[in-house]
């Protein structure tokens, strides 16, 4: 089926009756949608004709099917680039390390908030559908117009993102300003320690040269920044390895866990 045209596809790989038709009416409004009761249904409608835009897979299926359904979906071509998220009892740090180690992408906390599932869910599908046309097509990444959309995404995304090199800020968002209390003119050429303490700046820099020197890491973890007004904000760092002219940087998403946990009461 053509989708350009129609609602995205999502599929919900859940055994529990009551949390799919809890899914299914927040998001039947907006989306078509599958549902897959173990984890051979899961593989099989994921990898088939029409396989659907994002996949919500509750941790509670039993463990040995919950990591097999996540490497199959990950080693395989045509289903490895379908975000995964998790649904999940409310999660520690451990728990949610599990996840993002098996390659989700987020995770949903129940019970569920309408306005939380429907956010996370459009955010996922938007940034599926920018990184397909960036990957896929050598001409969309030479249009300026996308390239413009794709700018205005990150400038007005809900996340601090920031690409940090030997330390040193080379791009800021304003969602990152805002965390940091700094000014994008005043964040491009920063050091990291003018928004952390030494004992985070250690922490974080450990973290990712261990990462660089191959160790197997969750790539989502908690730490904290210091505002420019002295107080310290709890947030969650996603920090990815990529590529900066001859050398490698840091690409960081940053999260407000307390905007997070405000977030999660909207209805």
């Amino acid at each position: 089926m053509d989708r350009s045209q129609s609602k995205h596809l999502l599929l919900i790989a859940d055994p529990n009756p009551e949390n799919t038709d809890v899914l299914k009416t927040i998001l039947t409004p907006d989306y078509d949608i599958l549902v897959a009761v173990d984890a051979e249904e899961t593989i099989r409608l994921a990898s088939s004709a029409d396989p659907p835009g994002l996949i919500l897979l509750d941790e509670m299926m039993p463990a040995a099917d919950l990591s097999g359904v996540c490497e199959k979906l990950k080693s395989e071509k045509s289903t490895r680039d379908i975000p995964i998220v998790l649904l999940a009892e409310p999660t520690t740090e451990d728990t949610e390390a599990k996840g993002f180690e098996l390659g989700a992408a987020d995770y949903l906390t129940k019970p569920f908030k309408r306005s939380v599932v429907r956010a996370r869910i459009r955010t996922h599908l938007e940034l599926k559908r920018y990184r397909e046309n960036f990957e896929n097509d050598e001409d969309i990444q030479e249009d300026r117009d996308i390239e413009d959309t794709y700018r205005l995404l990150v400038e007005n995304a809900r996340d601090g993102i920031a690409i940090i090199h030997d330390f040193i800020v080379k791009y800021a968002n304003p969602a990152f300003s805002k965390m940091t209390g700094l000014s994008g003119k005043e964040l491009i050429g920063a050091h990291l320690k003018k928004f952390i303490s030494e004992e985070e700046f250690i922490k974080n820099t450990t973290r990712y040269s261990e990462r660089i020197s191959g160790i197997n890491l969750p790539r989502i973890y908690k730490s904290k920044v210091i505002h420019s007004d002295g107080y310290t904000v709890d947030v969650e760092l996603n920090v990815c390895v990529v590529p900066y002219g001859s050398s490698l940087a840091a690409l960081v998403f940053m999260r407000d866990i307390r905007e997070e946990e405000a977030w999660k009461y909207l209805t």
